[in-house]
């Protein structure tokens, strides 16, 4: 008589191939949450940012005392995002409200912390432009306004 102990080759691989698919999911739907989180997290300070824009220029602050003129590096960017993303407001690098504001700026002038970006306002129209952005699949948003 056959000993019976023991398990089959066929039933290590059908495991195997049952905990890879698994796995699979679950790394799939971990990586969608990351990124669902980025664009979360994205949202939240943009829209933050965009309300204290919005009380300076109800409480009559003037504009050019805060963030630091635009470099022609920070134009140069402004202009690529600018031209690459149609739904942005702001049409054009070089108009005379734009003011650049750096992550230290955002903590000291906007009172946000734990913002790792940096931002361009147009006090003309109160436009908030990122300039990392944030990747939603496979497309790049700058503003909350062309986010989906």
């Amino acid at each position: 008589m056959k000993n019976k102990k023991g398990i089959t080759l066929t039933a290590v691989i059908i495991t195997v191939v049952f905990l890879l698919i698994i796995v699979g999911l679950v790394v799939t739907y971990s990586l969608d949450n990351y990124n669902n989180a980025k664009v979360i997290k994205f949202d939240t300070y943009m829209r933050a940012i965009q309300k204290k824009v919005d009380l300076i220029l109800e409480e009559g602050i003037d504009y050019s005392t805060i963030g630091l003129t635009l470099s022609e590096d920070t134009k140069s960017n402004l202009q690529t995002i600018i031209n690459s993303n149609n739904n942005i407001r702001t049409r054009n690098a070089d108009e005379p409200k734009l003011r650049y504001f750096s992550q230290s700026d955002i903590e000291e002038i906007f009172g946000l912390s734990g913002i790792s970006d940096e931002v361009i306002v147009n006090f003309a129209n109160r436009d908030v432009i990122s300039i990392n952005g944030v990747e939603k699949e496979g497309t790049t948003y700058y503003t909350i306004y062309t986010l989906p």
